[in-house]
């Protein structure tokens, strides 16, 4: 069974590294799903240096299943830190060594402006532009 499949529609739960009972477990939802030629994954939770790894797994097989072109719904994404922001760079450079692309829809206002704070909306391809500009 591949890691796609053992992660498909369910949540996932990723250790924080301290003992279970004095701290909540940092959680990202998967869900994979094709349209046409991109294969669509949708993230819920948070993308942190806790989930980065799994994320980063998940993705990396799917590029070397051949998904050249990957579009992540992040409109449910709570959070993402320096470790999520660098993966999703990370996949985006491995998909343009293999002339595919990663495409971020719905990003939450928060972190489009984090993306913008970071000069990082020039370099993914986003959709749903609905924040403000940085001023």
């Amino acid at each position: 069974m591949s890691i796609m499949e053992s992660l498909e529609s369910r949540n996932v739960p990723v250790p924080t590294g301290r003992p279970p009972e004095a701290a909540p477990v940092a959680e990202l939802k998967l869900v994979i799903g094709s349209e046409s030629e991109e294969t669509v994954v949708t993230l819920a939770g948070g993308l942190t240096m806790a989930t980065a790894c799994l994320l980063g797994r998940v993705l990396t097989e799917l590029v070397d299943q051949g998904h050249r072109f990957l579009v992540l719904d992040v409109s449910s994404l709570d959070s993402c830190d320096g470790a999520g922001w660098t993966l999703l760079l990370g996949i985006r450079w491995r998909l343009a060594t293999v002339s595919g692309r990663l495409r971020l829809a719905g990003l939450p206002p928060r972190l489009m402006r984090s993306c913008r704070q970071m000069e990082l909306a020039e370099v993914f391809e986003l959709d749903g532009l609905t924040a403000e500009p940085v001023g």
